[in-house]
């Protein structure tokens, strides 16, 4: 009897053996589409699921299209509430591979701001998914190593919490960033996009600097945001003008 029960065991085993396995090609594999069909590969750091791609949707999930500024001058005189979205150097091609550069407004789409955890901001973000909060941040940057205190700054803090999120070394210019043991380790993947200047509406640090932001403003005109730079290992937390158009990552609800 004993000699017969091992191979009916086996067979019994094999269906959820290979159920696990499936599972978990699933959840190494999770992509999310946006309204206009980009679709965006994911990476889940710790209890968060984030997008491993900047956003590149020129629409929210309800269709609306978001306006494209081209020209400088117009850009400079945005206000802080105008809904505009722009790419490097107005290249498509920039496009692709760094995604959109999008103003607060154009961020938030009407919400009001938020610090809480999760934010509940879904923005220009798909269904299904968020804006993250300055908190959201801190969760990430605590999990990859950074001390709550160190997460309160104003400036590059913690260690190579900066070099651990950022990825694709071709992209970056030269710096200690990218030469980090701990370069890419996260699957965050922060690309340097560059910003687009509120003042004088130009496109500057490409190849140079990852610029975020969140769902957290300073006041009427700031608003918290996340910054990489190729030559610190660090991520910076700082205040910018809602005109300046940065990257946007979105977190899964």
């Amino acid at each position: 009897m004993k000699r017969k029960l091992v191979p009916v065991l086996l067979f019994l085993l094999i269906p959820i053996l290979t159920n696990c396995e499936k599972d978990d090609d699933t959840q190494n594999t999770l992509t999310v589409t946006d309204v206009d069909g980009n679709t965006y590969t994911t990476v889940q750091i710790g209890d968060q699921i984030w997008m491993a791609e900047n956003l590149k949707t020129s629409h929210y999930a309800n269709g609306t299209e978001i306006e494209l500024v081209t020209d400088e001058s117009a850009w400079s005189n945005l206000t802080f509430s105008d809904k505009t979205i722009s790419y490097y150097e107005n290249s498509i091609a920039n496009k692709e591979v760094y995604g959109a550069l999008y103003t607060w407004a154009a961020t938030m789409n009407g919400s009001t701001s938020s610090d809480s955890n999760p934010s509940n901001v879904q923005g220009v973000c798909p269904d299904g998914w968020h804006l993250p909060s300055d908190n959201e941040w801190k969760e990430l940057e605590m999990h990859l190593g950074m001390s709550q205190n160190e997460t309160e700054m104003y400036t590059f803090r913690g260690t190579n919490e900066g070099s651990k999120i950022a990825g694709d070394s071709r992209l970056w210019n030269e710096g200690i960033l990218v030469t980090d043991i701990a370069f890419g380790s996260s699957g965050f993947w922060a690309i340097p996009s560059g910003y687009r200047n509120a003042d004088n509406g130009g496109a500057y640090q490409l190849h140079e600097i990852a610029a975020f932001w969140s769902t957290t403003e300073s006041g009427d005109t700031l608003s918290l945001s996340r910054l990489l730079n190729t030559h610190w290992t660090q991520i910076h937390r700082f205040t910018d003008s809602k005109k300046t158009g940065f990257s946007v990552r979105c977190i899964k609800d």
